[in-house]
């Protein structure tokens, strides 16, 4: 792998826009709401080969960075490399098996549940070993492998871990899962325990890996660079799927072990989003959630409400109208309460001429904004 060609001008910029987002993430005023628009460069491999081959993933990672910085030089994002196993990989430490569909664009699943009596199984369950179970080795591998081609310029995320009751689902099947919550409220949480436990464990040695928190993106598979003391990052997919008193009881209490370890940085759920009150209703809550448009857009009006002075929004652009149009009715939807950071993935020949027409948006935004947490 070729050294990068990075620029005293790339080294000014980033820490132009490190500083930009250390603001924002304080709740202090900032000249315009960031744009984080980036470059998806051409690849010859298929998902599928990414994700078993890291040399490959790490190829078109590189490509999609450097064509970033290249191609985008008004942007505000901060390119990063994405080492990534799949999303069970929390799964297939404790011995779920890997599922690949014949479709070449799609990630791993698992096989089957392993789990078929929580109650009679869940005490005997071992806590797996991120150095050695499962494909969370050779998540580590990669880990060291992106951050040493980073080379201290690039940050890295670390594994997609999915959130607990996700890998629960992964493990003793989804329809159990949700019995499980009334029928066996103490064995699930008995089995979030351990999840939790190989997670943190599986945090741990992914920091380790990457030399340190000063290389990482966020402690989640999340490319999006979070400030210092922010660094906790949690996912919750499965949260579409029940009601806030069940995100109560059994999602914020583990999110929040994350987030006093390592900070009350971030939530992802694509959406839609049934629990987004209690998202921010823990005493320690993230200061913001990253969403897809594509199925949380709906859901704008409510994050308005349950959002303001609290927490912010980094929004994934669907890609299905027209990105400007696009940032400016979320302007005028969520100011001044809510502040939301768009995150744009572009072809390199446009992508440098739609972030200057973003622009002024993103500066009457952050006029309009109250600044400030709670």
């Amino acid at each position: 792998m070729p050294n990068l060609n990075i620029t005293a001008w790339m080294h000014e910029e980033l820490v132009r826009r490190k500083d930009l987002y250390r603001r924002l993430w304080q709740g202090r005023p900032v000249e315009r709401i960031p744009l984080d628009v980036r470059v998806s460069a051409p690849t010859p491999y298929s998902t599928q080969e990414q994700f078993r081959d890291g040399e490959k993933q790490l190829e078109t990672a590189l490509a999609s960075t450097m064509a970033t910085w290249e191609h985008v030089p008004s942007s505000d994002a901060i390119p990063a490399l994405r080492p990534d196993v799949g999303c069970s990989c929390l799964a297939s430490a404790f011995g779920a098996e890997y599922y690949w569909d014949e479709n070449p664009r799609q990630t791993p699943g698992v096989k089957g549940k392993i789990i078929t009596d929580l109650e009679k199984q869940v005490d005997t369950l071992p806590i797996p070993d991120p150095d050695r179970d499962g494909w969370l080795p050779e998540g580590m591998n990669r880990i060291r492998r992106f951050a040493q081609a980073g080379e201290g310029f690039m940050p890295v995320s670390l594994l997609d871990a999915a959130g607990g009751l996700n890998v629960a689902a992964d493990l003793m099947g989804m329809t159990e899962l949700l019995m499980a919550v009334y029928d066996s409220p103490q064995a699930l949480h008995h089995l979030l325990d351990k999840i939790q436990a190989l997670y943190a464990a599986t945090i741990r040695a992914g920091i380790s890996a990457a030399g340190g928190e000063e290389n990482i993106t966020t402690t989640d598979f999340e490319d999006l660079w979070y400030p210092e003391g922010f660094k906790g990052h949690v996912s919750d997919d499965i949260s579409a799927n029940f009601g806030p008193e069940i995100y109560a009881e059994f999602s914020a209490p583990y999110h929040a072990r994350i987030f006093k370890e390592f900070g009350p940085g971030g939530l992802h759920n694509c959406g839609p989003n049934p629990c987004h009150a209690a998202y921010v209703a823990h005493e320690l809550s993230p200061r913001s959630v990253d969403l897809s448009d594509a199925f949380s857009h709906d859901d704008m009006p409510m994050f308005k409400k349950s959002f303001k002075q609290k927490a912010f929004i980094y929004l994934f652009w669907a890609g299905q109208n027209d990105p400007v149009e696009w940032f400016r009715e979320i302007m005028e939807l969520m100011a001044p309460d809510v502040i939301v950071v768009p995150v744009f993935y572009l072809g390199a020949n446009d992508a440098e001429a739609i972030c200057r027409k973003l622009r002024p948006i993103a500066e009457e935004y952050a006029r309009r904004m109250e600044w400030g947490w709670e």
